[in-house]
This record gives structure tokens, C-alpha cells and sequence, in this order.
């Protein structure tokens, strides 16, 4: 008797595990305008960027930990699984990266802690209704874990245990923060269901563009969702990254793994509607607010760019930018502050001349114009434009003099092939007007 028993309890588990496994279930959410959710970010990286100096190349150890908590109200909503827009009030973020040894750590400043985050024809941008951020704030609230797509994970219908659904490629291509997506082979898996959740399973490969970089990546991530409220409450997502050279960054091997804690929330006052009474309506707002605000190193000047200008070096003597236009490397702007000369007082047009054609690696075929150009609250702006070859390639190059009243003086120096000048356009004049000479503190 007790044999047969212990068959029947076999065979009832047997019997309730295909039932299980022939259920369906409906993984849904839904998504409207106005709703708030709770999030707590948790990041580490390490890796190695590979680099060429002294024309071989060198591998750099990596390593990043970063943090992000914040209330994250939905503006915009195509359907009910697809936010477009959301302002974000963060409580923390704050990032510290490591490489060889020197630690770098980026912050949100208090005023800028609203932000606003929006996904228009698969284009993300971050921004704060109050102004231009720092390089460091773009980067440090763009390129965490894409929320709004968070929902883009689950199934299209309802599934099965141990069913399986392809990831869309506009979710694959948000997460992976790709600028444009070549190849998807993200696959989820509904693998359990206990104690009144679902654990997805997802994994695959993913090859897209950033910066003008190939960027391939292996995904690994286990969703946990709850069945009565109907919400995504974790995610782990380790993703191993392998980055060819672009135009505006090193190539490198990147493993990182983000924990994302979510939770539906009441509105808080930061994000009522009266606090966000400056938040834009639509997806473009006016062209002061995307702007990158940089500043030179020793303080000695500032600039405030359009965001397809990268940072790609700086030192204590100069600043070096590239303009990308969809990957495209347009032109390289060098940056120098030049010594400062008395009040009122600039180069003269010889010297600048001089110093021009006296260019490490340039040589000067012919300058096509050279002269002074309106300036304005009392600067001083010169412009030489030449063609000649810079590394045995022909180039065009455009040197440009500004000075303050007081003295202060800056020198850019602008490379572009031959054929980018027409995509260059005005830019380059938008680049030299907004370089400012802060006010020295006593």
C-alpha cells in the first residue's frame, strides 16, 4: 500500500506540472500618462579599453560602479507598453570610474536633479527643463538602463512555460543604447511560475552602432515580474561588450551587469504639475536646453556645444572635440588657451600667421582668407582659413583667435577633409561663439 501511495503522489505531481506547463499566461502592463514608479539602479562595469601609443597597442584596465534613484513620472504614452516621455527626479546618482587607477566621479548637481527623458523615432534624448547640463550629467543620466523600454520585454500575447518570444528590435536597440541597430537575436523565455511571479529568462546577441563604433554584445537577464499587479518589479541584465575603434572612442571589452529595483509610487511634489510647469510640451525643445556645457580644465574658458560635438581628450594646455553626424566623423576642433595678454590686448595678426603655419605635422599649402571678424561685448575674433596636408593628408583647416576684453585668449583650431566643408556648414561659428572667459573670483 505504501508503494502505491507513493506512485499516486508521483503521478498528482506529474499531472499538475502539465497542467502548469499547458496554462497560459498574459504578462502584460499597462501604461498610462501620469503614472509615477520608483527606481533603484545598481551598476558595476569592468573591462579594458585598448588604445595605441608609441604605435603599439595597450590595453587599460576599467572598472565603474554606479548608482541611481529616482521617481519616474510618464508624460507620453504611444500604447500601453511604450512610454515616450517621462521627467525624472533623482534622489542619487552619482558615478565613479576607475582607469588605471585614477578614480573620476560624476554627480548631478541640486538644479539639476529634474531631467526629462524621451524616445521620439528611436532617438533618445535626456535633458533638464533648467538649462544646459555638464558633460559629466549628460552622461552620467543618458546612458544608465533605458526604463522606458523596460516594458518591451514582455510577451506580445500570452504565453506558455517555457514558451519563448523574440525581444523587438526598438527594445533591443534601446537597451543596448545602440545609435542605430544592425543585427537582434534577443530571445525571452518564460521559465517559472511561483509564489505569485514570473520569471522570464532572456538571452542573445545584439550588433548595433554608437559613436560611428561597431558595438557587439551578449545579453544575459532574468526578469521578475508579479502577477496580481501586473508589473516588472526586477531586473538583472549582464551584458558583455566588444567595441571596435570609432571616431570618438577607444575600442575595448566591457562586461556590466545593472539590478534595477521598481516599484509603482504615489506622485511626489517633484514631479507634480506645478513642478513641472517648465518641462516642454512635445519632443523638441528649444536648442539651449540640449546643450553640453564644458569647461576648460584650469577654468580658463568655457563653452556650451550641440550634442554631435564629443569630447575625445583633455589636458591641462587643451580640449580636443569631434563632430559626429550619424557616426560620420564631420571635423576635430583642438581647443588651446593661449597665454593671457594685458586688458584690451590681443596677438597681432602676424604672430597668429606665424604660429598657425608653424603647426606640428601641417604643412601650409595656401590661405584661402585671413581676417577679422565681428565680435561681440568687446571680443576679438580672427580667422584664417587654409588648405594644405596634416599627416600626408590634404586637409582644411580653419584657426580661429578670440579674446576677451581682459586679456584672455583662445585658439581653435578646426581638421576637415576637403569634402566635409559643406556638411560642416555654420558650426564651426557656433563652436567660437559660445567660448566665454569666466569671471575670475578674488
Amino acid at each position: 500500500m505504501i508503494r502505491w501511495r507513493s506512485l499516486l503522489v508521483i503521478l498528482l505531481a506529474t499531472l499538475a506540472a502539465s497542467a502548469a506547463r499547458a496554462q497560459s499566461y498574459s504578462l502584460t502592463e499597462a501604461l498610462h500618462a501620469g503614472d509615477c514608479f520608483r527606481y533603484d539602479l545598481n551598476m558595476t562595469l569592468k573591462g579594458e579599453l585598448r588604445v595605441n601609443k608609441d604605435g603599439k597597442p595597450v590595453s587599460i584596465p576599467l572598472a565603474a560602479t554606479a548608482q541611481h534613484q529616482f521617481i519616474e513620472r510618464l508624460l507620453e504614452v504611444k500604447s500601453e507598453k511604450t512610454p515616450q516621455k517621462a521627467a525624472r527626479y533623482y534622489s542619487i546618482a552619482k558615478a565613479i570610474t576607475q582607469v588605471s587607477g585614477a578614480n573620476h566621479e560624476r554627480t548631478l548637481r541640486d538644479e539639476r536633479r529634474l531631467l526629462v527623458a524621451q524616445r521620439d523615432q528611436a532617438q533618445f534624448l535626456c535633458y533638464s527643463p533648467a538649462g544646459a547640463m555638464t558633460r559629466d550629467e549628460k552622461e552620467l543620466a543618458s546612458e544608465h538602463f533605458d526604463t522606458l523600454a523596460l516594458a518591451g520585454l514582455l510577451p506580445p500575447a500570452e504565453v506558455k512555460l517555457e514558451e519563448t518570444w523574440k525581444i523587438p528590435n526598438e527594445t533591443a536597440q534601446a537597451l543596448c543604447l545602440y545609435e542605430g541597430l544592425i543585427s537582434n537575436e534577443l530571445v525571452a523565455k518564460l521559465e517559472q511560475i511561483e509564489d505569485g511571479f514570473a520569471i522570464i529568462s532572456i538571452s542573445g546577441k545584439t550588433q548595433g552602432i554608437d559613436l560611428g563604433a561597431l558595438v557587439k554584445e551578449t545579453i544575459t537577464a532574468t526578469v521578475r515580474y508579479a502577477i496580481l499587479p501586473k508589473r516588472i518589479v526586477r531586473l538583472e541584465w549582464t551584458q558583455k561588450d566588444e567595441r571596435d575603434q570609432g571616431p570618438a572612442s577607444p575600442a575595448s571589452t566591457l562586461e556590466a551587469t545593472t539590478i534595477i529595483q521598481r516599484q509603482a509610487s504615489a506622485q511626489p511634489k517633484e514631479l507634480s504639475d506645478a513642478a513641472l510647469e517648465a518641462v516642454p510640451r512635445g519632443f523638441e525643445p528649444p536648442p539651449a536646453l540640449t546643450l553640453v556645457y564644458q569647461a576648460d580644465a584650469k577654468n580658463r574658458y568655457d563653452l556650451a556645444v550641440t550634442r554631435d560635438w564629443q569630447l575625445v581628450a583633455q589636458t591641462d594646455t587643451h580640449m580636443v572635440l569631434r563632430l559626429l553626424e550619424r557616426g560620420d566623423l564631420i571635423a576635430q576642433a583642438t581647443i588651446t588657451a593661449w597665454p593671457k595678454a594685458d586688458a584690451g590686448k590681443h596677438l597681432e595678426a602676424d604672430e597668429f600667421k606665424k604660429i598657425t603655419s608653424e603647426t606640428p605635422g601641417w604643412q601650409m599649402d595656401e590661405i584661402v582668407e585671413a581676417g577679422e571678424m565681428p565680435g561681440e561685448s568687446g571680443r576679438y575674433v580672427y580667422r584664417i582659413s587654409a588648405r594644405g596636408i596634416m599627416d600626408e593628408v590634404k586637409v582644411i583647416q580653419y584657426f580661429y583667435l578670440i579674446a576677451g576684453s581682459n586679456g584672455d585668449q583662445v585658439i581653435i583650431t578646426l581638421t576637415l577633409k576637403p569634402n566635409q566643408a559643406s556638411k560642416l556648414g555654420t558650426r564651426d561659428l557656433t563652436l567660437v561663439g559660445s567660448i566665454g572667459f569666466p569671471k575670475k573670483t578674488e
